[in-house]
């Protein structure tokens, strides 16, 4: 056993954290601060975290703790080598930062003036009763719609607020630049945002990283190591608070910024093997290029010195438990990262428009990764109405969720072919095999699931009464029939398709007797059964021929949910 070993078992006893100290006894937020650790090992950082020491981040053989005067005590008799550096209560506080007054004032100010494009949430209060603000951003501000949630939020640590001056900025440059930048009013019209600029707002007023009871936000979710319990019992409020937004809601993507160093950190930042020196989650690749969507953008974190291309695994960094962005991954299906803006938690303000061009391109860049991967609505088979159903993909044990109230799903991937799997709670699921994504929009997998027991309607195409493939000479006539048998849903309106595709054409048929390149229904209204309707008579060119019929949800949309096909060969 070394020295600093023995050092951190024997101050195990003496060093009380703050998140124990915060239901016992009046938590004192002028008796915290910041203090550095010098000569440190990587497995010296990780004594520190398991013996209850609070590490904010580490550099090289340097690790900042954030300690009351008892602990800094404690580790200064034990001999660590110890700097406490200048507390933000005692003057560290820059003028020019929105107190929590300011930015109540101007959220308020901002939705009032864009009520169309923005609507001022609060999600509840504090422990010292302040309002914990989101500001909702989307076109049609007031509506569910199909399209993926985003989330930013900002000094989860109140001490850390650099954030806190981005995401009102953000606010500003999407509410003014709407409907004159096209990048800008793109987002607003295919994203619904929610930025949370303050998450700690009791903490950035006392200048302290805890909350008014002395708990840190971020070691207090559900962690999947040490507290896999997915429920708000016991947690501090604002976490309460938080975690029953997005149980309301289905973030696809998000953020959340620190101060403290510059850095883009990605799951998981805790691992079963405490001294794992990574800890890769299902979605490693996409994070790592998630990651780097942001880094490559913000010059001076692309080039840092201490983390190559400005991204690192959590686990990697420094271990810790009870983070938000691992309990986002893991149980919200959410990808979720921590942005740390600046080397400084509290800069002077001078430095904040800077800071702002550092980073207003990453933030937005960030934000379009949402529509990217596979997107698509899924429904009950035999109502057509949404359901809260399981999304994932084989091959890669994570899970993301449908938003219930629309029923669409937002699942991101890097460019490839995927089998992705299609569950909800008592209905049959499906597996789609050969989906293809691309480089830049989401491409569209509508999924209808029948309930479990439920006979689905069975569309039938044949040709010269025969199924496929055929291998027919042009010079023998060929009569193309449909059948039907509504099942479960006869009686029920649906949209019924008819198509034909010739080579790279295709062509769709409308009763009674209409064809067109516009995909359209051939017909609208109640299913009932349908034997051997002639659709296509005559004589067929030389190439391969595809005859398709099905039906599908009642709105216009092309699903092949419910089809049949055949193919020819003419000859």
């Amino acid at each position: 056993m070394n020295s600093l070993t023995a050092r951190v078992l024997l101050v195990v006893g003496l060093v009380v954290t703050a998140s124990a100290q915060g239901p016992t006894q009046p938590f004192d937020p002028s008796d915290w601060g910041d203090v550095l650790v010098h000569n440190v090992t990587r497995a010296d950082v990780i004594r520190l975290t398991l013996a209850g020491i609070d590490v904010q981040s580490v550099q090289g053989t340097t690790a900042l703790l954030y300690l009351s005067t008892k602990q800094t005590a404690a580790l200064r008799a034990q001999g660590y080598s110890l700097l406490e550096l200048p507390r933000a209560g005692a003057g560290g506080k820059q003028a020019g930062y929105h107190t929590y007054v300011d930015l109540t004032n101007e959220l308020q100010a901002v939705a009032a003036a864009h009520p169309a494009i923005c609507q001022l949430v609060s999600i509840g209060t504090s422990v010292q009763g302040r309002e914990l603000w989101f500001m909702k951003i989307s076109d049609n501000v007031g509506v569910e719609e199909d399209e993926p949630e985003f989330r930013y939020g900002s000094s989860i640590h109140g001490d850390e607020v650099v954030g806190i001056e981005l995401c009102m900025n953000l606010i500003d440059l999407l509410t003014s630049s709407y409907g004159t930048d096209p990048q800008i009013t793109a987002l607003v019209d295919s994203v619904e945002i929610w930025i949370m600029p303050m998450m700690n707002p009791d903490g950035t007023t006392a200048s302290s990283r805890y909350n008014a009871q002395g708990r840190d936000l971020n070691r207090s979710f559900p962690d999947r190591v040490n507290d896999p319990v997915n429920t708000t019992s016991g947690r501090p409020l604002e976490v309460q608070r938080v975690m029953n937004w997005a149980f309301a809601h289905s973030p696809v993507l998000s953020a959340n910024f620190h101060g403290g160093s510059r850095v883009v950190n990605y799951p998981y930042d805790s691992d079963p093997n405490r001294w794992a020196s990574y800890s890769a989650c299902p979605d490693d690749d996409l994070f790592i290029e998630q990651s780097l969507t942001y880094s490559r953008l913000n010059t001076p974190m692309y080039n840092s010195s201490s983390f190559p291309r400005g991204i690192t695994n959590g686990v990697a960094w420094y271990l810790i438990y009870g983070g938000m962005q691992d309990w986002s991954y893991v149980w919200q299906g959410c990808n979720d990262v921590t942005i740390e803006l600046y080397g400084t938690k509290w800069p002077p303000y001078a430095q904040i428009a800077g800071l702002w061009n550092d980073n207003r391109a990453a933030m937005l860049a960030y934000m379009e990764l949402c529509l990217k991967g596979v997107r698509g609505l899924m429904t009950d088979l035999a109502t057509g109405l949404p359901l809260a159903g399981t999304v994932q993909v084989v091959g890669r044990t994570h899970d993301v969720f449908t938003d219930p109230d629309v029923g669409d799903y937002h699942r991101m991937l890097l460019p490839g072919t995927y089998s992705i799997v299609y569950s909800a709670s008592g209905y049959v699921s499906q597996t789609f095999h050969g989906v293809s994504v691309g480089p830049r929009d989401a491409t569209r997998v509508d999924v209808a699931l029948a309930p479990v027991g439920f006979r689905a309607p069975v569309p039938d195409v044949r040709v010269n009464g025969q199924n496929g493939p055929l291998t027919i000479p042009s010079a023998t006539p060929v009569s193309v029939t449909v059948s039907l048998t509504p099942n479960d849903l006869v009686g029920v309106p649906q949209d019924w398709w008819f198509s034909v595709t010739y080579g790279a054409t295709t062509i769709w048929w409308t009763w009674p007797a209409v064809w067109s390149l516009s995909r359209s229904p051939c017909y609208d209204g109640p299913l009932f059964q349908l034997s051997g309707l002639e659709i296509v008579s005559g004589n067929l060119p030389p190439g391969i021929w595809t005859f398709a019929f099905g039906v599908d949800r009642r709105d216009g949309i092309f699903q092949g949910t419910l089809s049949d096909s055949i193919t020819v060969t003419a000859y």
